[in-house]
């Protein structure tokens, strides 16, 4: 199954029932160094299991980290310089403390109801949009 484009609002496999997710901001522009905070929000329900990925554009998309039940799980690359965090029930957050020229990417989250996702491909995923980290000159 291939990935539709990242303006695509729903991507449904495997599972019967989809998760409406809001994310937020949309676009975040920072200097380099900069704090960037990125958050997400289940309309509709309360699972579990939380994930944040990254795709740089015209790459394979990359999973950053999954939070289960609250604690984070962070893949190799993304151990330094990310924190997540569930903010409650319904919300969880992604920030990267000292933005740089790598974070530049799409950011896009998704929730499960079990631990059997690990792959984008194979997760129920609906999304608003997806967040854009962009670094802006340093004014110093």
């Amino acid at each position: 199954m291939s990935l539709p484009p990242l303006g695509s609002q729903v991507l449904s496999c495997c599972v019967s029932q989809s998760v409406t997710i809001t994310q937020w901001p949309h676009y975040i522009s920072r200097p380099p160094g900069g704090l960037a905070e990125i958050h997400c929000y289940q309309n509709d329900t309360d699972y579990e299991y939380l994930y944040w990925y990254k795709q740089l554009r015209g790459k394979d998309i990359q999973l950053v980290v999954v939070l289960v039940v609250g604690t984070p799980n962070f893949e190799e690359g993304f151990k330094s310089g990310f924190q997540a965090v569930k903010v409650n029930e319904k919300q969880w957050s992604l920030t990267i403390s000292s933005v740089q020229e790598k974070d530049e990417a799409f950011y896009l989250c998704a929730a499960s109801s079990h631990s059997a996702v690990a792959d984008l491909r194979s997760v129920t995923k609906t999304y608003s949009r997806e967040a854009v980290i962009l670094l802006t000159p340093d004014s110093h």
